[in-house]
């Protein structure tokens, strides 16, 4: 018996930094939205997410490449908010006319800023958000504003901040999907544990454990990074512009009922793509594997630009016999296998008749998994996980805010 759900699943296109439509990342952004576009023809993908750091000044002129960008793919969702980058010179007004243009359009949803009087005594005035809600394949999704509400700019550094508003909207929503059953993916710029603000920082990050969130997708690191904390996965993926963590590309995220999932996906790297999507690998998982009966549902996700019949699937446990996959919606195939005590590897394999294959190999969580304790830094790296080759984690935190260059 497959599931009942469907899985959301978006790709997620690092900090951008965009200067000039001539640059090599601003190619290289043109090269991924072809791709990401065509999947989403194929409804594989619900929609592209750009997480701030769109324009490495803040500039009109630089986000006229991402504009021309996205103009040759009017039919691909966009979800982008903003990033300390694009508050370089104390002001938002060139974001605020992108942010009007795109997420205010039906490609961006239909959404539109919000002012808020803020307790802030250099600026008595009322203060512009980007912050908002919809609900993608059954889950709420919940993008945040960590950058207007704050005083960051070159010269005075980095000042995430939240604001009274942002965060009394964001606990309203949590317990309103949590009322309505709605599985929730937090949209940041950076993790919790960079707010300035000690109260918003415990308030955010203990909204996230509260609830349950399953997903928090981030920029701002420059490096892929995975940080579960055994509720609740926290995602940073590779940037764009200023990267130095290996091949550009950009990551896939999905929830497929209470598993979260993520894995990069190389633009040198030819499709298809396979994603697992259920069961949970133990490093990310946050409940016991289900297979009371001796038996495991696996679900994959699989990224191709060929019609679906001509995929061939299939699993094996510890190098074991193929066990063949079926396809059980658009974008997921699926199998129920035999499920013996002790089986460590379960690896998926994708061909669709290009000569090109992909495999995925996890590592299941087991029976006798028991979520750890809230961690002391709660919504921080300080639990991420060391290098995982086979998600794309180098883990040595190359970028200008740990081990990388300054930019």
């Amino acid at each position: 018996m497959t599931a009942s759900h469907g899985v959301f699943a978006f790709a997620h296109v690092g900090d951008l930094h965009l200067e000039r439509a001539s640059d090599p990342h601003a190619a290289d952004l043109r090269a991924m939205l072809a791709e990401v576009a065509g999947l989403h023809r194929h409804g594989l993908l619900d929609f592209v997410y750009i997480p701030g750091d769109l324009a490495e000044d803040g500039r009109a002129e630089q986000y006229a490449v991402l504009r021309e960008a996205l103009d040759r793919h009017p039919d691909l969702p966009v979800r982008l908010i903003a990033g300390d980058h694009d508050r370089q010179h104390g002001t938002m007004a060139d974001f605020d006319a992108l942010f009007a243009a795109v997420a205010g359009s039906p490609r961006g949803g239909g959404h539109a800023a919000r002012r808020h009087d803020l307790p802030r005594p250099r600026d008595p005035v009322s203060v512009t958000h980007y912050y908002f809600a919809e609900t993608w394949a059954g889950v709420r999704c919940l993008f945040l504003d960590m950058v207007s509400p704050g005083y960051g700019q070159k010269g005075f550094g980095l000042d995430f901040r939240l604001g009274p508003h942002q965060l009394a909207w964001l606990g309203e929503e949590l317990a309103r999907a949590e009322r309505e059953g709605q599985p929730c993916a937090v949209f940041a710029h950076t993790y919790p544990d960079d707010l300035c603000v000690p109260d918003e920082r415990a308030a955010l990050a203990g909204l996230i454990r509260h609830y349950g969130v399953r997903l928090v997708e981030m920029g701002h690191t420059h490096y892929n990074e995975l940080a579960p904390d055994g509720r609740t996965l926290y995602a940073a993926a590779r940037s764009v512009g200023q990267n130095e963590d290996g091949s550009v590309g950009y990551a896939v995220a999905a929830i497929d009922g209470p598993v979260a999932s993520w894995r990069f996906k190389p633009l040198d790297r030819a499709l298809p793509f396979v994603m697992v999507t259920s069961p949970a690998d133990r490093r990310l998982a946050t409940a016991p594997l289900d297979a009371a009966d001796g038996t495991v549902s696996v679900r994959a996700l699989v990224l191709s630009d060929r019609p679906q019949d001509t995929w061939r699937c299939h699993l094996r446990v510890d190098g074991g016999p193929a066990h063949p996959m079926v396809p059980d919606g658009p974008r997921t195939v699926h199998a129920r296998i035999p499920w013996r005590d002790g089986a460590r590897r379960l690896a998926v394999t994708v061909a669709d008749g290009t000569g090109h294959t992909d495999t995925e190999v996890i590592e299941p969580v087991d029976r006798s998994f028991v979520p750890p304790p809230a961690h002391e830094r709660p919504g921080s790296d300080a639990f991420r996980l060391p290098a995982w080759p086979e998600k794309g984690l180098r883990g040595d935190q190359l970028g200008p805010n740990r081990n990388g260059r300054h930019w």
